[in-house]
């Protein structure tokens, strides 16, 4: 009997330490992030999403490479503010 393909997937949980004493949570398909302010949590939630993206146009990475798709995830969000 043949083995079916095992595809890598990936999972992401952002967590936000800021807060204002509401309690947020987003959740995608392949993330969740919880905490923040409103406006920190939409960044958290922005910032999850495209790393998310980029790991699934990747196809899951290794640890290594998912870090350096984060490192320009971030860098990339910094240039735009």
């Amino acid at each position: 009997m043949a083995r079916k393909k095992s595809r890598r997937k990936h999972f992401i949980v952002g967590k936000d330490f800021r807060t204002d004493g509401k309690d947020r949570l987003t959740q995608g398909k392949d993330y969740v992030v919880h905490g923040g302010t409103q406006i920190t949590h939409e960044e958290t939630v922005d910032i999850v999403n495209e790393f998310s993206k980029r790991l699934t146009k990747e196809g899951c990475p290794d640890v290594s490479t998912a870090s350096e798709i984060l490192r320009e995830v971030l860098h990339e969000r910094r240039q735009r503010n």
